[in-house]
């Protein structure tokens, strides 16, 4: 992977961030549900206060996704606003006082400027907040749709971190974590998650493992990378579990598994279960062969420690 310097100038935003914004495109497919929902769910994880937002419904096929009840689709009508036609220097005091059930705002005018009147007020609603915002499986900002075009003010104030596995991505974030050779964006999440300390509780884990499956066509596409098959493997040792119903019968076999329900419990944002450590992947220049390292086999229940370092793997016939 090519993104380790990106990947950890966005640890350096997130860290400092309360409030996070994290937007994945319309018409969501599985890796953008999948990858979206994994880093909600490693973020709160973190303590931090996070709004995730698509424009479009969840379709049925993305309902077992734990989280999806979390997603909006509308960032707007937060804030109710108050605007008066002002001149500068016109109001001496603004005040407010409650009586019963009632909420008084009380603008006093300065002496020699006209009252405020009923015809000089409009009202509207209005504005998203975040201190980063963070744009998931989106080849350009008007993929996001509404998401966009009513908070533009947002998005040019904040910093903006673009993770995608497109080819065709416009780049258009302060920091982009983009590599068209990863088979899916949920490889990508999965590094960030890992360089920012989250640990893989069972639902990080099937979420992640389920956007691998649905992407990668049960790992039979010819793009899909070796690092793509170690996230995996992690995430079974981690108690991830496979949807069912979501892929065809020959493409998906039978198991024995319990769907999530679509739902954060609380227990698994403060205590988790089956917690495995998402170990930081090296930088490219220290990566070593397949065929040069030998790890040690992993203990029982859990996932090797190195599961999550690119390995390159040589051939002469496949570029």
């Amino acid at each position: 992977m090519e993104v380790n310097g990106d990947i950890a100038k966005a640890k350096d935003l997130i860290e400092k961030a309360n409030e996070i914004l994290i937007v994945t495109h319309e018409n969501p497919t599985q890796d953008s549900i999948g990858s979206t929902l994994s880093l909600y769910l490693g973020l709160i994880s973190l303590g931090k206060k996070v709004t995730v937002a698509c424009p479009d419904p969840m379709t049925v096929g993305l309902s077992n996704y734990v989280g999806v009840d979390k997603i909006q689709q509308d960032l707007g009508q937060k804030n109710f606003i108050i605007s008066l036609d002002y001149i500068d220097g016109s109001i001496e005091k603004v005040s407010y006082n409650i009586e019963g059930d009632k909420f008084n705002l009380v603008i006093e005018p300065r002496p020699g400027y006209e009252p405020f009147s009923a015809e000089k007020a409009h009202y509207s609603h209005g504005g998203a907040t975040a201190d980063i915002i963070i744009a998931v499986d989106t080849i350009h900002l008007g993929g996001l749709r509404k998401l966009y075009e009513g908070e533009k003010d947002l998005y040019a104030s904040k910093s903006l971190v673009n993770i995608d596995r497109h080819t065709n991505n416009a780049r258009y974030g302060q920091i982009n974590i983009v590599d068209g050779k990863a088979s899916s964006t949920v490889e990508l999440v999965t590094q960030l998650l890992s360089v920012l300390g989250v640990r893989l509780t069972e639902d990080i884990a099937t979420n992640i493992l389920n956007a691998l499956y649905a992407t990668t066509d049960s790992f039979q596409n010819p793009a899909v990378s070796a690092f793509a098959f170690e996230v995996a493997a992690a995430c079974v040792k981690a108690g991830g579990k496979r949807f069912t119903g979501l892929l065809a019968p020959e493409e998906f076999p039978k198991t024995e598994v319990s769907a999530p329900v679509g739902q954060v419990p609380e227990s698994t944002v403060r205590q988790g279960q089956s917690q495995h450590p998402l170990p930081e992947p090296r930088p490219v220049h220290e990566q070593k062969s397949a065929v040069e390292s030998k790890p040690k086999p992993p203990k029982p229940n859990q996932a090797p420690e190195d599961w999550l370092k690119p390995k390159i793997f040589k051939s002469s016939n496949i570029s």
